[in-house]
């Protein structure tokens, strides 16, 4: 049943639009650095994407506008799991403000805790201490059903596995979002073949994922995620189950929808793609070790 959400119940200050970056040479050297620390592609072919950006210089001498203002903060969180009479700790006195229209890399091997803190950035978990804001509402203080809506209108996520159904056609994966949470006034169905069109798929959208291609299924998911027009994307190893030459066309398409003014935050192992963020952010054992442009 279609549970149609009037956008004053979610109501948040426009996000502006803000132009795709490259890579600095501080970004440069944090790799260099990190890379045999925490690396675990060496046996994959490396990224070497040619991104969009319009090569405009902005306020910070790196081809982008200062960033807008706070949309997520992450403020003091620890997140631990008890375990029989254990406790097992996960995150430590975790602080990151993300800001709008940014394009944000959080790296970290295994186990260092990065899937954990996107899990409470995207509202799929909640701290066991701290605060956690989005667009300067405490989501600590919101019902359940609050923070389902919240998350249905404002986030939307991407996975390695795409979590396509597989009953389902491509155009109904994309729509499926919306039953739960939709914008009022939105012909879904219409967005959801605009998107699709958007992501090249409009002579596949009435076929179900085991007739896609790796690459053409993840298109699907990135329109699924754009379904509700969220401000927000949280990608999690998008790339991690795809060739490079679809890869780079998957982070081509975050550039463009980053270009237009979303914030995307991808979750990565690969500093070969982390490149191609605005920041990076390196967790490792359950802290935020390096925070860097």
């Amino acid at each position: 049943m279609n549970s149609k959400t009037a956008d004053h119940e979610v109501s948040f200050p426009d996000v502006s639009s803000l132009e795709t970056d490259a890579r600095d040479e501080n970004k440069e050297k944090l790799f260099s650095e990190e890379k045999l620390s925490y690396s675990e592609t060496s046996d994959t072919e490396s990224f070497k994407c040619e991104l969009p950006h319009s090569g405009q210089s902005g306020s910070n001498g790196r081809g982008k506008s200062q960033p807008g203002p706070p949309v997520i903060e992450v403020i003091n969180v620890k997140k631990s799991y008890t375990l029989g009479d254990m406790e097992v700790p996960i995150l430590s006195d975790v602080n990151l403000t993300v800001y709008a229209g940014e394009f944000l890399a959080i790296m970290g091997p295994s186990g260092s805790g990065k899937s954990t803190l996107m899990n409470l950035i995207g509202f799929l978990d909640r701290p066991t201490e701290g605060k956690i804001l989005i667009k300067g509402r405490d989501i600590i203080k919101l019902s359940d059903k609050e923070v389902a809506r919240l998350r249905g209108l404002e986030i939307g996520f991407i996975f390695q596995t795409f979590n396509l159904i597989p009953r389902l056609t491509a155009l109904e994966n994309v729509e499926l979002p919306t039953y739960a949470n939709s914008r009022e006034g939105v012909d879904t169905r219409k967005r959801a073949k605009e998107l699709l069109d958007m992501v090249g798929l409009a002579d596949r959208m009435h076929h179900k994922p085991g007739e896609l291609s790796g690459g053409q299924s993840q298109r699907v998911a990135i329109a699924r995620a754009l379904i509700n027009d969220p401000a927000i994307l949280l990608a999690d190893e998008p790339t991690g189950n795809l060739d490079s030459k679809t890869g780079c066309e998957i982070l081509g398409m975050f550039a463009r929808l980053n270009k237009d003014g979303r914030t995307i935050i991808m979750i990565t192992h690969d500093p070969e793609i982390a490149k191609y963020a605005d920041r990076v952010v390196l967790v490792k054992d359950g802290i935020i070790q390096s925070n860097t442009e």
